[in-house]
């Protein structure tokens, strides 16, 4: 466990979130907004685990003296925000909903949340209004920390309550909501079948942890073998797009934020990880070892394909050819 916290960012319940580590090199104006600022670059891709570390704090919920956070990604005007977080064994927190939308994914460790146990490679979303808890960190545990805004944890309504699972899992405030059918308190990647992808060549698969039907936002592990390749093309998405790797390798083209239209080679290896605004184009791609990889969009992902580096020069020869054989 990481005991040592880096005070040069800051992190408060209020959204005031300071990203130097991140915005180093970023070429736009600083008039042009897109919220979350582009992080790619080979620091990023190579490894996250030493970006600053910061008190992790969420009121009523968890205190720098038991939680450590990295910020990858944020908006620092509502908090939106991707943190890898250390907890801290013992550390606990009582029955209640958090304010925003909150995905979480457990890479290492366990992590009792009401009477579902999250563990190595555990996926849950918690919708907003949600009761959850009680909560418990039964050993140290690493895990991606991605609200859609800066979250406050609601106590009050179940303070009354004893501390036990059941009355967060038959609490009305669950039972009733209207948001209940898409709460996850659990997936377990190593539970779940494999599906075939819709875009990328064969020895490419995907769990698919979270979809909103209405937006086409998603969550999903994408798993690539050993040796698999894109093919001679890169592509851009009408959608932001972030990705963590869990494992493995993956080397190409990668659109950097210093310079995002003059892509440049570079391997993303474990611990790596990027977000990449909309129709920034990427690729192509290929992985030495084979990876698995946390991926995330905004909306559906669609691919507008481009042909990579291109050797036009032998089709127009052809072509000049027959041109100069009809008229003869």
């Amino acid at each position: 466990m990481v005991k040592e916290l880096d005070k040069n960012g800051i992190y408060s319940p209020n959204g005031d979130i300071k990203l130097p580590h991140i915005h180093n090199g970023l070429r736009a104006n600083a008039s042009t907004s897109i919220g979350r600022q582009h992080v790619e670059s080979e620091e990023s891709l190579n490894s996250v685990i030493n970006f600053p570390k910061i008190p992790f704090e969420v009121e009523n919920f968890v205190t720098g003296k038991h939680g450590i956070s990295q910020i990858l990604s944020a908006d620092e005007a509502t908090g939106e925000s991707t943190q890898r977080v250390f907890l801290r064994q013992g550390w606990s927190a009582p029955i209640g909903h958090f304010t925003t939308d909150v995905e979480l994914f457990v890479l290492t460790g366990k992590l009792s949340q009401g009477g579902f146990c999250l563990r190595n490679l555990s996926y849950s979303f918690l919708p907003a209004g949600i009761p959850t808890g009680p909560w418990q960190a039964e050993e140290d545990t690493i895990l991606l920390w991605m609200p859609d805004s800066t979250p406050s944890y609601i106590t009050q309504d179940y303070a009354n309550l004893e501390q036990i699972p059941e009355n967060s899992a038959y609490h009305l405030n669950l039972q009733h909501h209207e948001r209940m059918s898409e709460y996850l308190p659990i997936k377990e990647l190593h539970a779940m079948k494999w599906e075939s992808t819709t875009f990328l060549p064969p020895g490419s698969a995907r769990k698919s942890l979270y979809t909103n039907k209405q937006t086409g936002r998603a969550t999903w592990i994408l798993g690539l073998v050993p040796m698999w390749i894109e093919g001679n093309f890169y592509a851009g998405h009408p959608t932001i797009e972030e990705a963590y790797v869990v494992c493995g390798d993956v080397q190409g083209h990668w659109s950097m934020s210093d310079d995002p239209f003059n892509r440049r080679y570079a391997a993303m290896l474990k611990d790596g990880y990027y977000w990449r605004p909309a129709h920034i184009p990427h690729g192509p791609f290929w992985t030495e070892t084979g990876s698995l990889l946390l991926f995330r969009t905004k909306h559906r992902l669609d691919c507008n394909w481009i042909l990579h580096n291109p050797d036009i020069t032998q089709q127009d020869q052809a072509r000049f050819k027959i041109a100069l054989a009809e008229n003869e």
